[in-house]
């Protein structure tokens, strides 16, 4: 199992976090639960940097005798344009370990930014550039373009070997809405690096959707999807969220609405239409390609109705459940938490009436699933041991705090 450990990071004091296929934190705001996400991202992101510094030895950029120093300058480099002004964070220390012998440690020390590698992970790294070098060398003006290739592709396979299970991760911020409000040339400006990503990731899914769900699903290069009767059910509640199909053309976005020939224009759309839709869209591309992703998802619910908030969770569910992929969310609405219950219920042997009317790819099996409540730095879990379901008394927590006050004033 995975492992994340975090001491003295921004609001965090000491977290250790096992990785598990389904996970949920709550919490009150400015807590940590967003940097754990983002630290998430980063230490499942890493692959891009020795890929980056592979690249730079192909090209000839860099010539460095030892290029794994290229490698821990290249992810010093992300973390700290991830976070901006990381001296102001003083002295901290992460540590994540994709296998037992295989970890990353990244610490500042008297606002110096350090990255190691456990002994069996640097050797990887090592024997992995050693072979680029020889054969960059040795081979590369004289080899066809087939061996080149051929080269390449198996140096693709070690590298995604190299931080455990080879799934995409993919950061969906809050504040989503703020996608249709910032142009191409404002990316460079003061914005969270994680929204920078993720509006890139926005303009180039945009052309994806020149079609209608149901015509990309039945078009011929989707022929080979893994499970129609999931992507139809998705399908359905993208619509239910949305009130309508999401559609791009020549620029423009727009939602054609559910009475026939009638539409709303994407910057006019509501709030919560805006700071869905590309959530959706994530999902639904992912489940599409059939690859395995690790979805790292920011407050789901954002300005969604209830029963938009429910049908979020069962589309984020279908996903989680389509090809092994990994589910890491935010949120502190109690029905998105009585929604997850419901499904690890469905999932025990205990739902068999809940199972009946609700299809069993919305169940969640509880030995996957964790949830945490992260304050004043620490977490712990919320799960009971037994029904491995969400406990009552946590998801109605911040009513009863509201409820407490109330009566203190009403006195």
């Amino acid at each position: 199992m995975e492992q994340l450990k975090i001491r003295k990071f921004g609001p965090l004091k000491e977290v250790e976090l096992n990785i598990q296929d389904y996970m949920i934190f709550i919490g009150p705001q400015a807590g940590g639960k967003s940097t754990i996400l983002k630290l998430l991202y980063i230490f499942k992101s890493l692959r891009e940097e020795v890929f980056r510094t592979v690249s730079d030895l192909v090209e000839g950029l860099h010539t460095d005798p030892l290029p794994e120093l290229i490698l821990k300058k290249h992810i010093a480099d992300k973390f700290n344009h991830f976070w901006n002004n990381l001296s102001r964070y003083g002295d901290f220390f992460l540590k994540y370990a994709y296998e037992d012998d295989k970890v990353i440690t990244i610490y500042q020390k008297k606002k110096v930014i350090a990255v190691t590698f456990s002994e069996k992970l640097e050797a990887e790294i090592r024997d992995i550039f050693a072979a680029l070098k020889t054969f960059i060398t040795e081979r590369y003006k004289d080899a066809s373009k087939e061996t080149k290739k051929k080269f390449y592709a198996e140096m693709d396979g070690y590298i995604s070997r190299l931080f455990g299970k080879e799934k995409i991760p993919v950061y969906i911020p809050a504040g989503r809405v703020m996608a249709y409000g910032v142009a191409d040339r404002y990316l460079d400006q003061r914005i969270d690096n994680a929204m920078k990503v993720f509006i890139q990731q926005v303009a180039e899914m945009k052309p994806l959707y020149i079609h209608q769900l149901e015509k990309m699903v039945n078009n011929e290069a989707a022929l080979n999807i893994m499970d129609r009767e999931s992507l139809e059910m998705s399908i359905t509640r993208i619509k239910q969220i949305l009130r309508g199909d999401y559609l791009y053309e020549k620029e423009n976005e727009r939602i054609n609405l559910e009475k026939k020939g009638t539409y709303i224009e994407l910057p006019n759309a509501s709030t919560g239409q805006q700071e869905s839709l590309w959530l959706l869209m994530q999902l639904f591309t992912a489940m599409l390609s059939g690859l395995e992703y690790f979805f790292i998802i920011d407050e789901p619910e954002a300005h969604l109705y209830p029963l938009a908030q429910k049908q979020m969770i069962e589309l984020i569910t279908l996903a989680a459940n389509y090809s092994d992929n990994q589910v890491v969310m935010t949120t502190n609405s109690p029905t998105v938490l009585k929604t997850i219950n419901n499904q690890v219920y469905a999932g025990s042997k205990k739902g068999e009436q809940v199972a009946q009317v609700m299809n069993s790819n919305l169940w969640l099996e509880g030995e996957k699933v964790n949830a945490y409540l992260l304050e004043e730095g620490v977490i712990r879990s919320i799960i009971e041991e037994n029904s491995k379901m969400i406990k009552p008394a946590e998801m109605d927590s911040a009513g009863a705090m509201i409820l407490e006050e109330f009566k203190l004033l009403t006195k």
